[in-house]
């Protein structure tokens, strides 16, 4: 981040400012807990006033006022306690619902934004500003609040100092002000060494997230050393840069604890000389020398509130980066609602990646509803490019894409995903039950349903061998499923959504010859209330598809079914006499 953009980070509030929307029913509570805290600092002011009358009374041995002064002491902290408790409920309650509301929205706002900008984030990055920084933001805002009181509590502790002894009073304002000073420029310092902190853990979570994702595939690739080493190194950087902050913040704070034992030395010297002179009494002092820290740490706490707002900006804008339209594009879908049959169609249709580097090139082809059609080819030819515009994953760079008579482009994002299933070659499995698994496709779906879309994509003779059968859990990522059963645990969630227009990317690849012929015979039947898309580079599993596409250098070269191609076309000939 350039250096500009830090200064900005710590110094303005332009991003913690957004978090304000997310405090929306919740201003009662603020108010409730700033009124508190109020009050326990106006007894943290009215303390010391008792506290000194006792220690007189004590020189005096008069036991009655000692008794009456310790019980209005008691009855202060005995106060002071209760209201801590009910600001703390006013505390929590309002951070964590306003932490919530913003992490929801964060979450959205992550889900919305278009694939070609999630395949280039980082996931571990994405994890720890949804569960670090959405936090902090407000519990930022809640510490500002508190030292907010604190400054008004200041202000009162000042007024008394002044009535009890202006010239100790302006020696301990002179004494805060210079703290504050050197205070200020420390948290300055330390706020911009925080956000470079925050990067460089960033850039160590993302890869250790994907190494514990990935770890299966880590070990039997052989990239564990590799891995370690570039771990070892970015741990050691944060590490070797943590001991270089420490050490830069530590010369500071040292120095300021020197010259605080300094000033306050000076303070004990300059009461010493106006209670031999008889300008000061042993009450007043002792008033004044309770006083004397918190009086210093008034112009503290506005250093506080400083910090916590870099702190609170500096998390804020990591957070409200991901709203950052230019940045991080939305998906988007027209507000046309359909009732989509199953008809496909692409027109003069052309779609890259990256810029100048065409996968597709101005194709165009219909598919007609209650079909089964095969797209087959060379790999990397953009067999499943096509099925991503279909399902609007991505949008082509050129030409149209259209569902029944609708342009893809027009239609609401439920219309699409409704009319959509799509299976892919290595699904995704949720660390939860079987059952809630396939709910995820329709959360009303009865018992009854599930087990038909289980036999259907022969996953419920395995299901039943497990002890909790459809209540079993699978692990992170279905780690107790074969590559095959979780493609078939991902094909019968695509049956449940009964979704007008199923695509299935390479989803026999895992399975055994005997599965795949099962599934294959599932596939064909499912077109009597289906358009069925397979992307496949086993051609055995298709040669039953009403059409065959074969694409090449991302056109469209040939078509029909497999004994037309087996006559007409040699590439598809050749493609089949290698997969058999």
């Amino acid at each position: 981040m350039a250096k500009a953009n830090i200064k900005e980070s710590v110094t303005g509030t332009k991003n913690l400012r957004k978090i304000f929307p997310y405090f929306k029913g919740l201003k009662k509570q603020m108010l409730g807990m700033f009124l508190l805290d109020l009050c326990i600092w106006a007894i943290n002011v009215l303390t010391p006033l008792v506290l000194a009358q006792i220690l007189v009374y004590f020189t005096d041995f008069n036991l009655e006022r000692i008794i009456y002064y310790s019980i209005i002491w008691l009855l202060l902290f005995t106060l002071q306690s209760i209201l801590n408790g009910f600001s703390a409920m006013c505390s929590v309650r309002w951070t964590r619902l306003s932490a919530y509301k913003l992490q929801t929205d964060f979450i959205n706002k992550y889900l919305n934004i278009s694939s070609a900008t999630l395949d280039q984030q980082n996931s571990g990055q994405v994890t720890t500003r949804f569960t670090n920084d959405c936090p902090k933001i407000s519990y930022s805002i809640d510490r500002i609040i508190t030292n907010v009181a604190g400054v008004v509590a200041g202000i009162a502790y000042l007024v008394v100092g002044f009535w009890v002894n202006w010239i100790v009073a302006m020696y301990l304002v002179v004494q805060a002000i210079l703290t504050f000073v050197l205070n200020n420029v420390v948290a300055n310092k330390e706020a911009k060494l925080e956000l470079q902190k925050n990067n460089m853990f960033d850039e160590i979570a993302g890869v250790n997230n994907e190494t514990v994702r990935g770890w299966k595939d880590v070990k039997s690739l052989g990239l564990k050393n590799t891995l370690l080493e570039k771990i070892k190194k970015l741990s050691f950087n944060y590490a070797k840069f943590n001991i270089k902050r420490y050490q830069k913040l530590s010369w500071f704070w040292n120095f300021l604890g020197v010259l605080k034992n300094i000033l306050n030395a000076g303070f004990y010297v300059l009461c010493g000389v106006l209670i031999y002179y008889g300008y000061l009494e042993l009450a007043s002092f002792l008033v004044l020398y309770m006083y004397s820290n918190k009086i210093i740490c008034s112009l503290d706490t506005y250093t506080a509130i400083k910090k916590d707002l870099a702190a609170g900006e500096v998390a804020a804008k990591r957070v409200f980066d991901l709203f950052d339209e230019q940045k991080y594009p939305t998906e988007k879908f027209g507000n046309q609602k359909a009732e989509v049959k199953g008809k496909i169609k692409f027109s003069k249709v052309s779609f890259e990646y990256e810029k100048n580097k065409p996968v597709l090139k101005n194709i165009s082809f219909e598919i007609q509803p209650n079909t089964m059609v095969a797209i087959v080819g060379q790999s990397g030819i953009g067999k499943s490019t096509i099925l991503n515009l279909i399902s609007k994953s991505y949008s082509p760079s050129k030409g149209e894409i259209y569902l029944d008579n609708y342009n893809l482009e027009t239609l609401e994002e439920e219309s699409i995903k409704k009319a959509i299933g799509l299976v892919l070659q290595t699904p995704y499995v949720f660390n939860m039950s079987l059952k809630e698994n396939l709910k995820l496709a329709k959360p009303t779906a009865t018992d009854e349903e599930i087990i038909k879309v289980c036999k259907q994509a022969q996953l419920d003779e395995f299901i039943n061998t497990l002890p909790e059968k459809y209540d079993s859990l699978i692990g992170e990522n279905g780690v107790i499923l074969s590559g095959g059963q979780r493609q078939r645990l991902a094909i019968a969630r695509a049956l449940l959504k009964d979704s007008k227009i199923l695509l299935f990317d390479e989803a026999t690849s895992a399975l055994d010859n005997k599965s795949q012929a099962e599934i294959k015979n599932v596939l064909f039947n499912l077109k009597k209330d289906h358009t069925i898309v397979v992307v496949a580079h086993r051609l055995s599993t298709i040669v039953d598809a009403d059409n065959i596409m074969l694409v090449d250098e991302g056109k469209v070269v040939s078509q029909g079914n497999h004994k037309e191609l087996l006559k007409s076309c040699k590439e598809y000939k050749e493609l089949y006499n290698v997969d058999s």
